[in-house]
């Protein structure tokens, strides 16, 4: 399975917006961005196997987002889930590169209006609190981590980290 990267860009008081790729595999933003990690040679590991959940509440981010949305004064659509997965350097730092999933309420594949996916994507690099984690061991690690926008007539109504 592949797993992509992401990384956040906030330049006067404006996000920026990640280039999107639709290929038969998947859909990815941010591809054109690169980082030269420190910790390209750690292991990998999934954000639930070193406690990598973001540390702000599922339900403060879901207010942050609406409220993010909100500001834009536009009507979105759709109902279902818009999830990006990315990885975590052992340093903390979201690497650029990002897989885009998206699905309906009963978890079929679905297409958003992709100006819903950027504006979600304008507040996912919003997010610079992430953590650094180590193995059991007491390693640096890598991990794979989620964001998952629950959307109900276009509107956020859970973050499911």
């Amino acid at each position: 399975m592949k797993y992509f990267y992401t990384t956040g860009l906030l330049l006067f008081g404006m996000v920026a917006r990640g280039q999107t790729i639709a290929l038969a595999d998947g859909e990815y933003m941010d591809t054109t961005s690169t980082r030269h990690s420190p910790c390209a040679s750690a292991p990998m590991a999934h954000y639930y196997s070193v406690a990598g959940k973001y540390p702000r509440s599922s339900e403060t981010l879901r207010q942050a987002a609406q409220a993010f949305l909100a500001r834009r004064h536009r009507a979105y659509q759709g109902s279902g889930y818009v999830t990006f997965g990315f990885i975590i350097d052992c340093a903390g730092q979201r690497q650029p590169r990002v897989q885009v999933l998206q699905t309906d309420a009963a978890y079929q594949r679905y297409r958003f209006p992709s100006e819903l996916v950027s504006e979600l994507y304008g507040f996912f690099q919003t997010l610079t609190e992430w953590r650094a984690a180590t193995s059991h061991e007491g390693r640096p690690v890598n991990y794979i981590a989620y964001l998952s926008f629950k959307m109900t007539d276009g509107k956020v109504v859970a973050v499911i980290p």
